[in-house]
């Protein structure tokens, strides 16, 4: 029973921390200054397909799972299947819920204040996803794979990826402004600054559980001791 407890505590805190994530995403479409740059990969295929930028989404992240399923399956798990069926439809909703706010007439100083609180968004988000160990998305699973290999920093590696999706999404007709090159820059660092902070706070949740397990198996020990 526990065990089952302490499964759905991760999975409320998965869907948190994937929510939070896409509510940045979502900030950055409706600024219309420039979006993160997988975003920008996002929404420059989704123009050359003719989809939403939630199905582009969907079709990248498919891509990709196929690709880590082959080259190191070991790193998939729920979350990650979850990522690639639920983040599209959650990045619709969450443009369709920022839609309700005048963002898009907002000045550009109020602008760049909100790329980079999406920023932070999509920092904090991933930290408590990740810190639920039921996997990532397969785009942040490829950053990992790398720092495995490599020994290189986490962010250095984002840093370069987050370029690299930028350079693609703008060749595909994306929307390229100063809020890719802010997104570029923060979300590597900012993420790996949440990483641990992200941790203590799953910790925090689960940890009574954890507790608990050790508890009733002192009790159980106790009770053969007794018995024999």
């Amino acid at each position: 029973m526990t065990k089952k407890i302490n499964l759905i505590k991760r999975l409320i805190i998965f869907f948190v921390g994937m929510s939070i994530i896409q509510i940045g995403v979502a900030l950055f479409l409706k600024t219309n200054i420039g979006s993160d740059p997988f975003t920008l990969f996002t929404q420059g295929l989704s123009f050359l397909l003719n989809k939403t930028p939630g199905n582009a989404n969907m079709i990248i992240l498919f891509v990709l799972f196929c690709i880590i399923l082959v080259v190191e399956r070991h790193r998939i798990k729920i979350g990650t299947i979850i990522c690639v069926v639920g983040v599209g439809p959650i990045i619709d909703l969450g443009v369709k819920a920022v839609s309700f706010f005048p963002i898009a007439s907002l000045n550009i100083g109020i602008k760049i204040l909100l790329v980079i609180i999406g920023c932070a968004l999509i920092a904090i988000g991933f930290s408590i996803l990740k810190a639920s160990d039921l996997g990532v998305a397969p785009n942040d699973i490829i950053p990992f794979i790398i720092k495995d290999k490599t020994n290189l920093e986490y962010r250095w590696i984002r840093m370069a990826l987050d370029i690299s999706f930028l350079i693609m999404g703008f060749a595909l007709g994306g929307i390229l402004g100063i809020g890719t090159i802010i997104s570029a820059l923060l979300i590597g660092p900012f993420i790996q600054f949440c990483l641990p902070y992200g941790e203590k706070f799953v910790n925090i949740i689960v940890k009574n559980q954890t507790e608990d397990e050790v508890e009733n198996e002192n009790e159980n020990e106790k009770r053969i001791s007794l018995r024999a």
